[in-house]
């Protein structure tokens, strides 16, 4: 746990978190015993009201951690930083966005993280809300993580975290939710007869950009070459009912595609999308979503 002197008083890193080198925390608070609204979708303004497309709802304790980040660093760099300490083991990217797919910085600063030093151009921001898990000084801590980076007018970047650190049955549960090996995806699978996919993210157009979790499914099937499935896409945003069908779709055909040239035969997979249609999964948040189920 890393504490620099230019430090704001009383703050520190969220243990397990590496910091990006050479910033600072400028801002810090502790939420004990508090409810936190996961953004899952775009910021946006409906019916008066601001709030994401998309979001649920956990009781945790609340980290929140904003960064100074040195001149001279590129925002995705940044982000990436944060990122692959996030998604790791089996953690799952529940969404995310950059530029003006996310909606207005302005409503992401000040309504989402009470924080307006996050306010900036909507060209120059990014955001990833996941699962984390990691363990810190012999200490095992779960729940939900946001990642919010922005590079405002004046140049100056800030990296902004909300860690959501889950106690009790909830966060038996999200462990129980990990997948981090094919070993214990094929018990689950065969356990509880449906997955869903770890590790896997997609762009605003649904092309498939990270396929970790297909890995682990596609040495599964090639394991057990009586095994075959149903890949069900799950998408919930503010858009038409047939819209989130096809898209969903179209994501559960990237994600066979993928299982394809990892070696699985084509008529092992059975791609189907539902939309919002499905929202229960085991562990949530369940809204967008590629489910594995066993035929």
């Amino acid at each position: 746990m890393t504490v620099v002197s230019a430090d704001t008083p009383g703050s520190s890193d969220f243990p397990g978190i590496d910091r990006f080198p050479g910033s600072e925390i400028v801002n810090f608070q502790r939420d004990d015993n508090t409810v936190y609204a996961l953004a899952l979708g775009r910021m946006q303004r409906a019916a008066g009201t601001v709030a994401p497309s998309n979001a649920e709802r956990f009781s945790g304790n609340l980290w929140r951690i904003t960064y100074r980040i040195p001149d001279g660093f590129d925002a995705q760099e940044v982000y990436n930083h944060f990122r692959s300490q996030l998604l790791v083991a089996g953690q799952r990217e529940l969404f995310a966005c950059q530029g003006r797919g996310c909606g207005s910085s302005n409503f992401w600063a000040n309504d989402q993280f009470n924080n307006r030093v996050l306010y900036g151009p909507e060209a120059n921001q990014s955001y990833l809300a996941s699962t984390f898990q990691v363990t810190a000084q012999g200490q095992e801590r779960v729940g939900y993580a946001a990642l919010y980076v922005v590079t405002r007018a004046n140049r100056r970047m800030y990296a902004h975290l909300d860690f959501l650190e889950l106690a009790g049955a909830q966060a038996d549960e999200q462990r129980a939710g990990v997948l981090a090996t094919a070993q214990a995806m094929q018990l689950r699978l065969q356990n509880d007869g449906v997955i869903v996919i770890p590790g896997l993210s997609f762009n605003e157009d649904d092309e498939l950009v990270d396929e970790q979790g297909l890995q682990l499914l596609a040495e599964v099937m090639q394991a057990d070459a009586l095994l075959s499935i149903y890949l069900v896409g799950h998408l919930a945003d503010d858009q038409p009912l047939e819209t989130l069908q096809q898209r969903s779709m179209n994501r559960a055909l990237a994600a066979q595609q993928a299982l394809i040239r990892l070696g699985v035969d084509a008529d092992r997979i059975n791609p189907q999308g539902v939309g919002p249609l499905a929202p229960y999964c085991r562990p949530g948040p369940c809204g967008s979503r590629i489910d594995a189920v066993l035929q």
